[in-house]
């Protein structure tokens, strides 16, 4: 053994920063992959970056805690809507 003194390790982190944009939310389409439907929402992430919150057009709203997304695909991973109108309004820009 090398001693009796024990060792620290203390690792400081910065608090997460959400952009102002991000709290106060903006358009998205939230597509729900297994039945295929899109619903246009408006989506915000709380100020502490622990929640995402959406309201539909209908008003209806839904919330969930980030830590429980397990994935994240983008770019050709991504997969991509076979509804045409989908596809346009996702990725016309």
């Amino acid at each position: 053994m090398a001693g009796n003194k024990a060792q620290v390790n203390a690792v400081q982190t910065k608090p997460v920063e959400v952009s102002q944009q991000l709290q106060d939310g903006d358009k998205f389409i939230k597509w729900d992959e297994d039945s295929g439907v899109a619903t246009p929402v408006t989506l915000k992430v709380d100020k502490f970056g622990f929640y995402l919150h959406w309201v539909a057009q209908n008003e209806e709203m839904d919330t969930l805690e980030i830590a429980m997304i397990r994935d994240t695909r983008t770019g050709k991973y991504a997969k991509i809507p076979k509804v045409v109108m989908l596809y346009f309004c996702l990725y016309s820009d």
